[in-house]
C-alpha cells in the first residue's frame, strides 16, 4: 500500500544542554511520518525563544549553521503531512502564540474532528486565527484557560475537544506531553541523564541516546519541568482505540508498541495471513519497504523461500500526488523496479501491507507479469479499507476505494493476480488487541463524526509574536 499519507511526527525534549541537535535527530529517525515540512522551537527559558520551520524534509531545513542558532535546554519539534487545514508555510508546526507575554508553542499529530464547531465558538467569541489548522484551535482553547498551572491549562482546554491528539506543549518553563483519551496516535516517555524527551516512535529515542520509558497512555499526560515529571489525566474517562495503522503501516519497523517491535507484530500478521491464504508458490517476495516484516513471517509460516524481488527508488517521489493517471504510471516504474532473476518461470507470492485504490498495485503486478513470473499470488496483510480515517490518515475519498469501486469477486482479475488473500478483521484484531480502531476496514467509528476533517475556515497570516525567527 504505497496510496496513504503519512500523518505527523511529535519531538520534545527538557533540560538537554544539545536541545535542538537532539530535536534534529529525532526529527529525522521520524522522518516517514511527515515528508512536507518540518520545525522546531528551542529555548533558554522566558523570554529566549527561538522558532526555525519550513517546507521540505529535515535535512533540508535544518542546516548545521541553523541548528547552532536554535540554541536553549528545552524545546518541540514537528514533522508534517497536512491532514487537516491547507499545507503551506503558516501552517507549519510548531504554531506559537504569546498571550499575556508568555510564549506558549504545541506540535499536534492527529486530527481533531469537531475544529470547526468549536473554532467557531471562539471566533463568535472574539478569539482571531493566523492559521487554517485545527491544531491552533487546540492551542487557543489552551491559552484561553484562566489557570496558572500549565495542567489545569491542558485539562481546561481539551475539555470538549474531540478526536485523535498526541500533543507535545512548550510553556515558559515546562514541556508537557499529552495523550487524547482513545490513543489513536502513539505518544512515548523517554530519558537520557536528566534530560526528558517525548516522541511519536521509540526509534526517535534511539538515534538520541535516551531510554525508553513508558508509553503516554490514552487520556494522561505528562509536564517536565525543574519541578521533576509531573503525571496528570485529563477529564475524559480513557477509551483506548490506538489505531491498526500505525501497526499495519505507518510507524518503523524498528519502534516498539507495548512488548514488541512493530517488525515482530508484523512477522505475525505475515504468519497469519499465510495460515488463511495458504498458496502453492516458489518464492515469497514483499512490496518494499512496509511489507517486508509480514513477507518474512509468510515466508516463515509457509517454507516457501523470501527473496528480494522488488526494488524501490527512495528518490522518486511518490505515485499518489501525480495529477495525471499516465504520469502516476511513469511514477510507479520510476518507483518500483523488478529483479527478474529473482521471479522468471516461477510461482510468485508478492506481499503488500495494504490496498486502498488499487492502481499502484496493478501496475506492480504487471512488472512482475513483465519479468517473465508464472504465476502472481498477492497477498496482503490487513483487510479491505473501506471507509475514510477521520483520525489523522490523510485518505481518499471513499468512492476512490478499490474495495468500492469492484466487486468482491472481480478483484483478482482488476488486479491480474492468480489468486487474492486479505487478512481477516478476526485475525488483525488478535494480533494488534481488540481494543484498536479498525474504523477504515470497519466504519465502526470509536466517535460520531460530525464534520469532515480539515473543515476550518482560512485566514490570512497575521505576525506570531515575540520570539526569534531564523
Amino acid at each position: 500500500m504505497k496510496e496513504l499519507r503519512d500523518k505527523c511526527g511529535v519531538m520534545a525534549v527538557y533540560n538537554s544542554p544539545r536541545a535542538a541537535q537532539d530535536l534534529y535527530l529525532g526529527l529525522h529517525a521520524q522522518q516517514h511520518r511527515g515528508q512536507e515540512s518540518a520545525g522546531m522551537l528551542v529555548s533558554s527559558g522566558p523570554g529566549v525563544n527561538t522558532l526555525h520551520r519550513d517546507q521540505g524534509l529535515v535535512t533540508h531545513v535544518f542546516s548545521d549553521e541553523t541548528l547552532e542558532r536554535l540554541a536553549g535546554h528545552f524545546g518541540i519539534a514537528h514533522v508534517r503531512y497536512a491532514t487537516a487545514g491547507c499545507g503551506g508555510q503558516k501552517n507549519i508546526q510548531p504554531l506559537v502564540v504569546t498571550h499575556r507575554d508568555e510564549v506558549i508553542a504545541i506540535a499536534h499529530n492527529g486530527n481533531i474532528t469537531n475544529a470547526g464547531r468549536l473554532k467557531k465558538e471562539m471566533e463568535d467569541d472574539g478569539s482571531l486565527f493566523h492559521t487554517s489548522s485545527d491544531t491552533e484551535v487546540v492551542l487557543h482553547r489552551i491559552v484561553r484557560g484562566k489557570h496558572e498551572s500549565p495542567i489545569e491549562q491542558i485539562r481546561t482546554g481539551l475539555r470538549d475537544v474531540e478526536g485523535a491528539y498526541s500533543l507535545v506543549i512548550k510553556f515558559e518553563n515546562a514541556i508537557a506531553g499529552v495523550r487524547d483519551p482513545f490513543g489513536f496516535r502513539p505518544l512515548h516517555l523517554g530519558k537520557r541523564d536528566d534530560a526528558w524527551f517525548f516522541a511519536s516512535e521509540t526509534c526517535a529515542f534511539d538515534i538520541v541516546g535516551a531510554e525508553w520509558v513508558c508509553e503516554v497512555e490514552p487520556g494522561q499526560g505528562f509536564l517536565v519541568s525543574d519541578q521533576g515529571l509531573q503525571p496528570f489525566a485529563l477529564e475524559q474517562p480513557a477509551t483506548p482505540r490506538f489505531c491498526a495503522f500505525e501497526l499495519v503501516y505507518f510507524s518503523r519497523p524498528d519502534s516498539c508498541h507495548g512488548d514488541s517491535s512493530i517488525h515482530a507484530v508484523r512477522v505475525e500478521m505475515g504468519k497469519a495471513l499465510f495460515e488463511e491464504h495458504p498458496a502453492e508458490a516458489d518464492v515469497v517476495t514483499a512490496v518494499p519497504d512496509s511489507s517486508n516484516s509480514a513477507a518474512l513471517g509468510y515466508a516463515h509460516a509457509s517454507g516457501i523461500p523470501l527473496d528480494i524481488g522488488l526494488i524501490r527508488s527512495h528518490f522518486s517521489g511518490r505515485t499518489f500526488i501525480a495529477p495525471h493517471q499516465a504520469l502516476r504510471d511513469t511514477r510507479v516504474r520510476q518507483k518500483f523496479n523488478v529483479i527478474r532473476d529473482a521471479v522468471d518461470g516461477k510461482r510468485v507470492v508478492v506481499v503488500d501491507d495494504s490496498v486502498v485504490r488499487g492502481t499502484t498495485s496493478r501496475k506492480i503486478i504487471q512488472l512482475f507479469r513483465e519479468s517473465g513470473a508464472r504465476e502472481v499470488h498477492f497477498r496482503i496483510a490487513s483487510p479491505m479499507v473501506q471507509h475514510p480515517c477521520f483520525f489523522g490518515v490523510d485518505m481518499p475519498e471513499r468512492g476512490a476505494f478499490l474495495a468500492n469501486k469492484v466487486p468482491d469477486g472481480m478483484l483478482a482479475d482488476f488486479l491480474g493476480v492468480d489468486s487474492l488473500g486479505f487478512l481477516s478483521r478476526e485475525a488483525l484484531k488478535r494480533i494488534v488487541g481488540p481494543d484498536s480502531c479498525d474504523a477504515c476496514f470497519t466504519g465502526n467509528y470509536p466517535i460520531r463524526i460530525d464534520e469532515t476533517p480539515g473543515q476550518v475556515i482560512k485566514r490570512k497570516e497575521k505576525p506570531l509574536g515575540k520570539f526569534d525567527y531564523v
